[in-house]
């Protein structure tokens, strides 16, 4: 995995949304800014 620095643009990656499709970064590239949440699990 490759470290990010402050005011680089991030890679592209692709992850599966709630609805099981594919959606990619580069998607959003030029729109609104994108925020990811990673909900973990509670004991």
């Amino acid at each position: 995995m490759t470290r990010l620095s402050p005011g680089h643009p991030a890679p592209d990656f692709e992850l599966e949304d709630v609805h099981g499709r594919t959606v990619r970064l580069a998607d959003f590239r030029g729109r609104q800014p994108v925020v990811l949440v990673f909900l973990r699990g509670f004991a």
